[in-house]
């Protein structure tokens, strides 16, 4: 589950935000903890490890790049968002790799566009621990071409080898459907090594043949394009 932190002197501001990132992850049917602080001392007093950061750079009597810099410290992998109502403070962003700037108030669309890329690269250099031959190992989530359920088990398909997760196949579907999508009951393949679609079919990176439900056709094809659109 994504752990997500808000931090907004203003309330208002601050919950229309939090709200919005609620409404993007219930969307995406993405598991997500949000939590919101209205300064920066709460958060820093905090032992929580948050894997993003949406950060309003104007906090009253606060240095915002200063909290920031401080976080990076503890959760250097942590993604920051900056939010702003000028521009020129955007400038400060590179002191903390901020990974994105947001003018104030966000758009709805434009958030949800940012995200689907912030998720799009966290998921590509994502690793999942997963078993081969009773022996767990980290595996690149980029190295898997798809997964798929067999029995109670989660099996991950790569050009090295078959992995396994004792977690079920929806739980994975939920944690990975930024990369994944469902092309028969059961067996998703990662878009990014989507060769060629056809109307039963879908060839993938390595030659293999995955089976293609007539009813998943055009959410597939949908999610390619979208998938291509975004990786130009």
């Amino acid at each position: 589950m994504l752990q997500i932190c808000v931090l907004d002197d203003e309330y208002q501001d601050g919950k229309r935000n939090e709200d919005l990132l609620r409404a993007y992850f219930d969307k995406r049917h993405m598991e997500a903890r949000i939590d919101r602080y209205t300064n920066g001392k709460e958060l820093l007093d905090s032992t929580k490890i948050y894997h993003m950061l949406f950060l309003d750079i104007e906090i009253q009597e606060e240095n915002g790049i200063e909290i920031a810099m401080e976080l990076r410290k503890r959760l250097p992998d942590m993604i920051i968002v900056v939010i702003t109502s000028y521009l020129k403070y955007s400038l400060e962003g590179y002191k903390i790799q901020a990974s994105r700037y947001l003018l104030k108030p966000i758009h709805e669309t434009l958030l949800y566009s940012e995200l689907d890329e912030i998720l799009q690269t966290r998921d590509t250099s994502q690793t999942l621990t997963l078993t081969m031959h009773q022996e767990t190992t980290m595996v690149k989530m980029k190295e898997i071409l798809y997964f798929e359920s067999i029995g109670r088990t989660t099996c991950f398909h790569t050009p090295q080898g078959v992995y396994e997760s004792k977690e079920g196949v929806s739980y994975w579907a939920k944690q990975l459907h930024v990369h994944f999508v469902e092309c028969h009951k059961g067996l998703f393949v990662q878009l990014s090594h989507i060769m060629q679609i056809h109307k039963d079919c879908i060839e993938i990176s390595n030659h293999e043949t995955l089976p293609l439900a007539r009813r998943r056709v055009q959410q597939v094809q949908e999610s390619w394009l979208q998938f291509q659109e975004m990786s130009l």
